[in-house]
């Protein structure tokens, strides 16, 4: 059996092609394998839905929680199909990925008023939420999160705090706490959050330290280089399209058009 999720996204925007099969085991016993199967592009945005979720809390994947991080990813995941129209889009260069994309985002047919639209929502999105800062800092976290528990091997939890106030650097403080210990962590983790409420640079975060494993071991890319969503969500903030009318049609193309 196969899932189509190239041809009908998910609701959270969730792009794949799954092939369902029942297999022998090798011992005489059947199991049903379902292989996930992603572009790179893909494989990203699947990996940064899955840290945000881990880092705030949201279901995002069961359409629960921030309506605007929920609107995000959608129309994120339709801007990196549009980019993945282009021939060989991951062999370019920056500035040739733009002009590509460009290329598809204003082609002439039907649904042209529709794309730019999505562009122009993900920008917005980026601003409110403060995209690039939130999740350089979530990867800066789980990155040196990662490196606390290969030294340790806490089977339990890690409070976070993380400080976004430098440009460029966040800085990261943490505790560690054993399963049983639960409720301190909890109890820690709410005094934290109301302490740095009104400090929108700062990010407080309970996490489980099997949950960051388990990130660690479905994404190891993740760990080695966490840029790649963010350098294609530039392309998408760095598109000159706004709201549309045929001027900015025209103006946005020649913009496209100059890029090399």
């Amino acid at each position: 059996r196969f899932k189509d999720y190239l041809d009908k996204p998910k609701e959270d925007g969730y792009r794949g092609y799954h092939l369902v099969g029942t297999f022998d085991d090798g011992s005489g016993e059947k199991r049903k394998i379902e292989l996930q199967i992603r572009t790179k592009l893909q494989h990203d945005w699947a990996t940064t839905l899955e840290v945000v979720e881990l880092f705030t809390g949201q279901a995002l994947k069961s359409n629960r929680g921030s309506e605007d991080w929920h609107d995000f990813f959608k129309e994120v995941s339709t801007q990196f199909a549009i980019m993945e129209k282009a021939s060989l889009f991951n062999t370019l260069k920056h500035g040739q990925k733009l002009e590509a994309y460009g290329h598809h985002l204003l082609a002439g047919d039907g649904k042209k008023i529709d794309r730019i639209k999505s562009c122009v929502a993900v920008k917005n999105y980026a601003s409110k939420l403060d995209i690039n800062t939130i999740l350089e800092a979530y990867a800066n976290s789980l990155k040196i999160t990662d490196n606390w528990l290969k030294e340790s091997s806490v089977d339990g939890y890690v409070l976070l705090e993380v400080d976004t106030s430098m440009p460029n650097l966040s800085t990261v403080k943490g505790k560690l706490f054993l399963k049983e210990d639960i409720q301190t962590a909890e109890r820690e983790y709410t005094q934290l959050e109301k302490s740095t409420a009104e400090t929108q640079s700062k990010v407080v975060a309970l996490l489980s330290t099997t949950a960051v494993g388990g990130i660690r071991e479905a994404y190891p890319n993740y760990f080695a280089d966490s840029t790649d969503f963010l350098k294609h969500l530039r392309l998408i903030l760095d598109a000159p399209v706004s709201v549309p009318n045929k001027r900015s049609f025209a103006n946005a193309f020649g913009l496209f058009a100059g890029k090399g």
